[in-house]
């Protein structure tokens, strides 16, 4: 029976995945996700209740609308099978095999992230209201301390009046003022640095968000993570933009110390480096070589050969869902 209400939840996913794909494409294009009905964004036929069916649908007409033949955009059946899967792995970790509200506000944080995600991958924009909702949720989630978590409570004295919240609350409001206020200020570091914008003030309002929800201790985590995970898909992609421009110095400066970087963990790990001048030798090298490339890097940034526009709020929503299923 378990395994019964999974599969209902993957169903309920995929359907709530038809309906976010609805929330994205008119959010971006200011319609409302009401009003008109579901139609065909090529011929703006009304699609009939069959046409509607998640990820069905789309296999069984092949990707093509059924009265204009144009193609339908793959988002629609990714999105719908995203949050089946995603709402079936919540359940089966978080429900007990019981329905509760903490499985209610962790299926609507998860709802939004996919929203931002997609906004964030389709146009690289981020709408400040699904990150409002979102903080006003996890300020909601952590005041009633529904996870049950960090339920020691706090008491202080307001005007004669005793007044008792949740530590999990402080966690809340500490990790929406730090989660913003940490990238706000590391974008306006880099763009008095480089004169440029390097990120956008929407990647700010969703760590905060996650910050509100997951609070401070997490909000660093994910910040990590995301740094990482951002960091491995964004840099060969500069790579291959800096070869192709003939940036030689930034390209073989940058694979250079990747290539150090490797030789000294892989050092380290074997325990190869038994003097300590040497890896002190190895170290300096390695912080000269590192220098060098951003005093390239910085200059390439300037002269605009370094500008590729790669979204971050994706890189930030992975490290909350893997706080979320492994945390």
């Amino acid at each position: 029976m378990e395994w019964f209400w999974v599969l209902y939840a993957f169903i309920i996913g995929l359907c709530t995945g038809s309906f976010l794909n609805v929330v994205v494409l008119r959010g971006l294009s200011g319609e409302s996700i009401v009003l008109p009905p579901s139609h065909c964004t090529s011929c703006n036929h009304k699609l009939a209740w069959y046409d509607n069916i998640p990820l069905l649908s789309y296999l069984i007409l092949r990707g093509k609308c059924r009265y204009c033949s144009a193609k339908i955009s793959p988002q629609y059946p990714i999105v719908e099978f995203v949050t089946g899967v995603i709402f079936a792995a919540i359940y089966y970790k978080y429900s007990y095999a019981t329905i509760n509200l903490n499985l209610f506000f962790l299926l609507s944080a998860a709802s939004l992230c996919i929203v931002m995600t997609v906004t964030d991958i389709k146009e690289k924009v981020i709408l400040d209201i699904h990150a409002y909702i979102l903080m006003g949720l996890g300020l909601v989630y952590n005041l009633f301390n529904i996870a049950g978590v960090n339920n020691t409570k706090l008491m202080f004295w307001v005007y004669g009046h005793k007044v008792v919240i949740y530590q999990s609350f402080i966690f809340s409001v500490l990790g929406l003022i730090c989660g913003f206020g940490l990238l706000a200020g590391i974008a306006a570091i880099a763009k008095f640095i480089t004169k440029r914008d390097c990120f956008g003030e929407g990647d700010a309002y969703i760590l905060g968000a996650l910050g509100a929800f997951f609070g401070i201790s997490n909000a660093i985590v994910i910040l990590i993570l995301s740094i990482f995970v951002w960091g491995g898909l964004s840099i060969p992609v500069f790579m291959y933009k800096w070869f192709k421009n003939k940036d030689y110095k930034l390209f073989y400066g940058i694979l250079l110390f990747i290539v150090m970087i490797v030789l000294f963990l892989t050092g380290e790990i074997l325990n190869v480096f038994d003097s300590e001048i040497f890896q002190w030798f190895s170290f300096l090298l390695l912080a000269s070589i590192g220098f060098y490339c951003c005093r390239q890097l910085l200059a390439s940034i300037k002269k605009g050969s370094a500008l590729t526009v790669i979204p971050y709020g994706p890189a930030l929503i992975f490290g909350a869902f893997v706080v979320m299923f492994l945390l």
